[in-house]
């Protein structure tokens, strides 16, 4: 099973996913430009996955299909998108092979067989103006005028082949609206991927029954629901009849009863539940994420502390928001670790900043009262590093900051989550079903809009907090696809649909180079009648793909060290 999964197998398991999924999406994407630009009657000279050497290519129809060595991106290459259509010019030597009279190719290569060879004297190979095409050449006797075939191809070296592009099979001769659609119909493609992924997820695990009562599932995330056996104490099937000594009936009101835990700044609960017509009574502690700062109590070991420490709380799984990074790799807070003091000093909207006094930490119930009225702050704590086998100083440890309210909410996340650790049974509603699977879809549609306004505007108080360093490349899809990987086959698909949703708004938005940009360009014609000039929208193209470039090693650079403090 996947989910048993760890070391090399899954590192193998991981990339062979992340390549499928990125294929699926690449092919999905490329594919909808592929289609509508065929049935607009548009030349397609390539259709590849991937960038950098090829390792396979096979010619189909009218179109090589390419398979590169880097599995990221992909394209195709469409008649039309060069600066000029012709890679010939008055005066050039080349040979000529012709069927019936009429030019079949027009060889570049001095090496390959022609029947004929000479000067370039004149040609049209674009045909424009709807005038057949031609080439004269010069023998060295006498001028010869050759009609052109309209699907003749350039042979260069190495016998390589090129289809010459004809005005009227060029991107630029089709209407607006065909080359919107060409455009759009990538993005768009990869909507329809999201959704249908959505639609299978949500139809093979049903919607959450709040009517019900019933326990549907436990997870081992809060150890305190494992007994001293690794036995669950909760069981799939068990009826919830009280919590907090509150009469409960359906889950509807079991939720309204956890909200007043973070009320009340309290992570206990008492449960009655009915299991085989017998009541049982538990006492259960609740798992504490406080997501503002990444820490939680999720998964964390039950086991004594050190003798030299007297207080505290143990860490679970963690994701913490380092401020001073350049201390992050000799002081880091590990999993396991115990949290013994903290100090949390204040960010202002000014940006200035109240120092707070040093608290003992106790309890988790207390860092949920100390840390639920925050927005932004600087955070230092004393802790027990196993690492390091000692105590390690509050001013030794390095400076992590709260993610403000406005990140989160920007986010739609919880700043601090008390879960128990169960969920209800699942029923299954098709139209229901069909609900959530779009719903999905629009919380990852607006999301990434979400995002680029948090890089875009500063958050509270005009503090940035989210910024190009955030920004994941392939390198981090990967780490997340590994993640997703040990969860199962269904929170894969759900992660794929995500990610298709991610590069389809991606490539809308409005950068040259980008689909999106490119549509801004027919914009500019749809409004001013006139086409923009193909040399310069192919310089600004170009422009911004070397930036695009940049920005996406430099994200790549920061993955790897985040992948290598993480390792």
């Amino acid at each position: 099973m996947i989910l048993a999964l760890t070391g090399v197998p899954l590192v193998i398991v991981s990339i062979l996913a992340f390549i499928i999924i990125l294929g699926i999406i690449i092919i999905i994407h490329e594919g909808g430009h592929f289609i509508f630009a065929r049935k607009a009657g548009i030349l397609c000279h390539e259709f590849s996955i991937g960038m950098g050497p090829a390792i396979y290519k096979r010619k189909f129809g009218e179109t090589t299909f390419c398979i590169r060595a880097i599995p990221i991106g992909g394209y195709v290459s469409m008649a039309g998108e060069e600066v000029t259509n012709e890679l010939i010019k008055i005066g050039d030597l080349i040979g000529l092979n012709s069927i019936d009279g009429k030019i079949s190719e027009i060889i570049i290569d001095p090496e390959a067989e022609a029947s004929m060879r000479g000067e370039v004297v004149d040609l049209d190979l674009y045909g424009k103006d709807g005038t057949p095409l031609y080439i004269t050449i010069n023998d060295g006797l006498q001028n010869q005028y050759f009609e052109v075939m309209s699907d003749a191809f350039y042979v260069m070296e190495k016998n390589a082949k090129l289809q010459i592009t004809p005005y009227d099979r060029c991107f630029e001769s089709k209407s607006l609206l065909k080359r919107f659609l060409t455009l759009f119909a990538g993005p768009f493609m990869n909507f329809i991927l999201a959704i249908v992924l959505y639609l299978i997820v949500s139809f093979a695990t049903g919607v959450p029954n709040y009517d019900s009562n019933v326990i549907g599932a436990v997870s081992t995330v809060n150890s305190s629901l494992v007994d001293t056996e690794g036995n669950l104490k909760l069981k799939p099937g068990d009826e919830l009849q009280k919590v907090n000594g509150v009469d409960i009936s359906s889950w509807n009101e079991l939720s309204k009863e956890l909200d007043t835990l973070l009320t009340d700044s309290k992570t206990k609960v008492q449960l009655e539940i009915k299991r085989e017509g017998k009541l049982l009574t538990l006492d259960v502690d609740c798992y504490t994420y406080i997501v503002s700062l990444g820490i939680s109590n999720m998964q964390v070991k039950q086991e004594e502390f050190p003798s030299e420490v007297k207080h505290g709380v143990r860490l679970g799984a963690i994701g913490l928001q380092y401020l001073d990074d350049g201390k992050r790799g000799e002081y880091e807070i590990a999993t396991g670790d115990i949290l013994t003091k903290v100090r949390i000093d204040t960010v202002n909207a000014d940006k200035t900043i109240v120092k707070g006094e040093v608290i003992a930490i106790t309890s988790w119930d207390q860092l949920i009262a100390l840390f639920k009225d925050v927005n932004i702050a600087n955070v230092q704590f004393e802790y027990y590093s196993y690492k390091k086998k000692g105590i390690v100083s509050i001013e030794d440890c390095a400076v992590l900051q709260t993610l403000g309210d406005a990140v989160l909410n920007n986010q739609r996340i919880e700043k601090i989550q008390i879960k128990i650790g169960m969920s209800p049974k699942m029923k299954f509603d098709f139209f229901r079903c069909i609900g959530n699977a779009f719903v999905d879809f629009w919380d990852d549609f607006t999301l990434i809009f979400r995002t680029l306004g948090l890089l875009i505007f500063p958050g509270s108080g005009g503090i940035r907090q989210v910024g190009v360093n955030d920004l994941q490349s392939f390198v981090g899809i990967f780490d997340l696809v590994k993640t997703f990987v040990g969860s199962g086959l269904l929170s894969l698909l759900a992660f794929t649909a995500m990610l298709s949703v991610n590069i389809g708004v991606m490539n809308l938005l409005p950068i040259p180079a980008l689909d999106g940009g490119r549509i801004i360009f027919l914009g500019y014609e749809l409004v001013t009648r006139k086409k923009p000039s193909k040399k310069v929208e192919n310089i600004i193209n170009n422009v911004f793909f070397i930036l695009l470039m940049i920005l996406f090693v430099y994200v790549t650079y920061n993955d790897i060290l985040r992948l290598i403090r993480k390792g």
